[in-house]
């Protein structure tokens, strides 16, 4: 500090002032010092590692873990994600089946036991579901595993399908079946159905062949009804099922277009057409080209009259490299050596499975057709041997 000399005439008010800033300035520079020298205070607690988290105790993968753990950045601690997955240990379910259901719905871990898991896997349970299976509706379900509806949807949907792993089918196919409104969707589109002269057992083949169709809009439902019924297919009938599927899966437009396909390959009348598709509804399903290659090898290589395949219209669906074609050969050379006769229904060359084909019509000439059963597996592979 510099040295002051006051004089003898310095106002007594100067002289105040200047020692109370000298003060001043000692207290600071004191302040000064302490602060540079304190002692600094604890670190900031670590965070909980999520990512870690889910790849050690849950078993995801890395990747799994990184996305999963953007649904848990809130998570401070390991505490509760720890008791729901003894809970779900307790349950039954494997690490791997755990793992499904984390990375279905990673909030999971966030859930309260005693206020959602328990109560819902205990009603599941009640209502006949394994653990196993209760795991596979968890991993469907996702988030509304979690809601206190999901068991009244399990309850409503199992007396259609007559089984949990039915239901499991098709639920897995069909994520909307454990999600949709019960009361404004599925009931009403259901009682419609039953309307039509669909049995339970009908409507849970529906749901496995066109899973969507139930979940869909009424309004939705109706119009497939009306058009499976332009398809020349009656309500209650045996194929309506199959009809109303394919009208559900499809719309108008590729209806017509197939149609007319089928019109111009075989010259159909619109009478022949309505035949083919109520004896199989589902050939609307298969492709243009399927249809049309189908058609023209049954009408220019077989020799089947167009009114022989209107009636037997399944033909159309069957894979023609791997089954028409190769059943053909077969006959064909039978035929030749005069071991079946010539007016051989094709559709029933064709139609059985494949043990039943090969017990019916290859295993019975092998000894008197050498290479019988190898030239009909080399022509399912693609290539077609001649000169039996």
């Amino acid at each position: 500090m510099p040295l002051i000399i006051f004089s003898a005439a310095a106002p007594v008010a100067v002289v105040s002032l200047l020692a109370t800033r000298s003060c001043l300035h000692l207290t600071v520079t004191r302040a000064s010092a302490t602060s540079t020298t304190a002692t600094p205070g604890p670190a900031p607690a670590s965070t909980f590692a999520v990512e870690g988290y889910l790849v050690a105790s849950c078993h995801l993968t890395p990747p799994q873990a990184l996305k999963a753990s953007k649904s848990l950045a809130h998570l401070k601690s390991a505490s509760n994600a720890d008791a729901v997955l003894a809970f779900l240990a307790d349950l039954g379910l494997s690490p791997k089946e755990v793992a499904a259901v984390v990375a279905s719905n990673p909030r999971v871990l966030c859930a309260r036991i005693d206020r959602s898991l328990a109560p819902i896997s205990g009603e599941l349970r009640a209502l006949g579901l394994s653990p196993s299976q209760i795991a596979r509706l968890a991993q469907i379900a996702g988030r509304y595993f979690l809601c206190r509806s999901f068991v009244s949807k399990v309850r409503f949907w199992l007396p259609l399908f007559g089984s949990p792993e039915r239901l499991l089918q098709a639920s897995d196919w069909n994520y909307w079946l454990l999600s949709s409104d019960l009361e404004k969707v599925v009931e009403p589109n259901v009682a419609f159905l039953k309307k039509c002269g669909l049995s339970a057992g009908d409507i849970a083949k529906l749901l496995v062949a066109a899973p969507r169709l139930v979940t869909m809009p009424p309004e939705y439902v109706q119009d497939a009804v009306r058009r499976a019924t332009q398809l020349g297919v009656a309500p209650g009938s045996q194929m309506f099922r199959h009809a109303l599927s394919t009208a559900g899966c499809i719309g108008q437009e590729k209806v017509d277009s197939k149609v007319a396909v089928l019109k111009e390959t075989l010259g159909w009348s619109q009478e022949e057409v309505n035949l083919a598709i109520s004896k199989a509804p589902r050939i609307l399903v298969a492709s243009e080209e399927r249809l049309r290659r189908n058609a023209e090898f049954l009408l220019n290589e077989v020799g089947l009259p167009p009114q022989y395949i209107a009636r037997r219209s399944v033909l159309l669906m069957y894979s023609l490299e791997r089954r028409i074609v190769p059943r053909h050969l077969v006959l064909t050379v039978l035929k030749d050596k005069g071991l079946v006769e010539q007016d051989r229904c094709f559709f029933n060359v064709v139609a059985p499975t494949e043990e039943k084909f090969l017990e019916k019509f290859v295993a019975p000439y092998e000894e008197s057709i050498p290479g019988l059963a190898d030239a009909y597996e080399s022509a399912c592979m693609g290539k077609v041997t001649r000169g039996l």
